[in-house]
């Protein structure tokens, strides 16, 4: 299983983010929501989706019965100010996520 809990954003904070799973959308996650979503044990890659910019990939394994917890996000902060930026040449660093170790 996999747990994502959103941070707030200003930039997107009325959008919903697509969940990918090994290239797959298998959900979305509202603004300060949580998403949860029972995966198979072995190796997979994660990443979160908004219209044309997308988050870091992340490569995870989880075991059976084992549930992961991530955090996940996008501009903050001075980030915010350089949105143009943000959109056009790194518009695969838009969003962020995390995994939470605890």
């Amino acid at each position: 299983m996999i747990e994502i809990k959103r941070a707030v954003s200003w930039a997107d904070r009325l959008r919903n983010y697509q969940v990918i799973l090994d290239e797959e959308v298998v959900g979305s996650i509202r603004p300060q929501g949580a998403f949860e979503y029972p995966v198979k044990p072995g190796l997979h890659t994660l990443y979160l989706q908004i219209d044309w910019c997308r988050s870091n990939k992340l490569e995870f394994g989880i075991r059976d019965n084992e549930t992961l917890r991530f955090k996940c996000g996008g501009l903050r902060d001075f980030k915010f100010l350089a949105i143009i930026w943000y959109i056009t040449i790194k518009r695969n660093k838009y969003l962020w996520i995390k995994q939470i170790t605890s």
